[in-house]
């Protein structure tokens, strides 16, 4: 069982970060956040339509830029989606973040092991952003 904890420690912080990150960009996603720049013809999109491409394609792939609308075309009609659910579904991301971030506090709080957590949570955050630019 003490192997078992140790593993647990280890591998929560190293992925504490990646977790943190794809429960923040989904959240936003489930309003359709990262969908807003193509209202304006020709964007590309801010930080959050970049976080919502690298949530879906695990890569910095850019935004597609939005085609300029013909005057002649129809609206396009969506159907409404529950809101309760979207507000359900972001209260998720958000307590995901939460308890990940309570996590590292617990975690942060083992005196004999806080070397070991600094070099678990720089390399969650180092390796992720070095197989990014690869």
């Amino acid at each position: 069982m003490k192997t078992a904890r140790l593993i647990h420690f280890y591998l929560g912080v190293f992925f504490a970060p990646l977790v943190i990150f794809f429960a923040f960009s989904g959240t936003l996603q489930v309003f359709k956040l990262h969908e807003t720049y193509r209202e304006t013809p020709g964007s590309q999109g801010d930080w959050i339509a970049w976080f919502g491409q690298f949530h879906k394609e695990q890569a910095w792939i850019p935004p597609k830029a939005s085609a300029p609308r013909s005057p002649s075309a129809p609206p396009r009609i969506e159907k409404p989606r529950p809101l309760v659910m979207m507000w359900f579904v972001a209260l998720m991301g958000i307590s995901l973040m939460a308890t990940t971030l309570l996590g590292l506090y617990m975690a942060f709080d083992y005196p004999k092991r806080r070397k070991g957590f600094a070099i678990a949570l720089v390399s969650g955050i180092v390796v992720p952003l070095a197989l990014m630019a690869a």
